[in-house]
């Protein structure tokens, strides 16, 4: 028979490994912090060379879903989904030519899909992160450096890469050599996000 002693042992080994495991999961199932747009203060926009003049411009309508933490960045993750036809330059000829199926295509290709698959703190507040970019039926890798800012349950995120606009066939049939339209085409991301409750 077993003594009170021993079943005094065998249940305060019991309840130990009970808060272990609840301690354990509780550890796994944490997720990275979700942060929340706010898009009045937050842009993605583009710059570039025509015909050797200078010209920027911005998609007015894409969504990010974002949970980072500088302490996990092996849990952290990101997608950005843009909306291709809301690209604004604010020439009238750029905007027109944009959606065309040379261009963007946006009748065949709504939108761009961003997705990260790693990032890596560079020092202080500053990272990168590695990803893919879907764009006209075309992937292409991404690395995307940025800072991150954050106070209480605010955060500021700026970062920027630059693309080869014929990776997605952007351009390709009209100007493949890059005589008129620069073949490499610098994004920059602002954002302004609040910590999701």
């Amino acid at each position: 028979m077993i003594g009170a002693k021993d079943r005094r042992a065998t249940w305060r080994l019991l309840l130990t490994f009970v808060l272990a495991v609840i301690c354990l999961g509780g550890t796994a199932s944490a997720e990275p912090a979700k942060w929340i747009v706010r898009p009045s203060e937050s842009k993605i926009s583009f710059s570039g060379t025509h015909a050797g003049r200078a010209f920027t411009g911005e998609f007015r309508t894409w969504t990010a879903d974002i949970r980072f933490d500088p302490k996990d960045l092996k849990g952290s993750k990101a997608v950005v989904l843009v909306n291709l036809a809301s690209a604004s330059t604010g020439d009238q000829t750029y905007d027109k030519t944009l959606p065309t199926v040379d261009w963007f295509d946006v009748g065949k290709f709504a939108e761009a899909r961003f997705e990260t698959a790693t990032f890596a703190a560079l020092g202080s507040n500053q990272f990168e992160a590695q990803g893919t970019l879907s764009l006209r039926g075309l992937n292409a890798d991404v690395l995307l450096k940025f800072t991150f800012e954050e106070q209480g349950t605010t955060a500021k995120l700026s970062g920027e890469t630059t693309l080869q606009r014929l990776a997605f066939g952007i351009g390709k049939g009209s100007d493949a050599p890059g005589d008129w339209v620069s073949l490499d085409i610098p994004v920059s991301v602002s954002l302004v996000m609040d910590k999701a409750p």
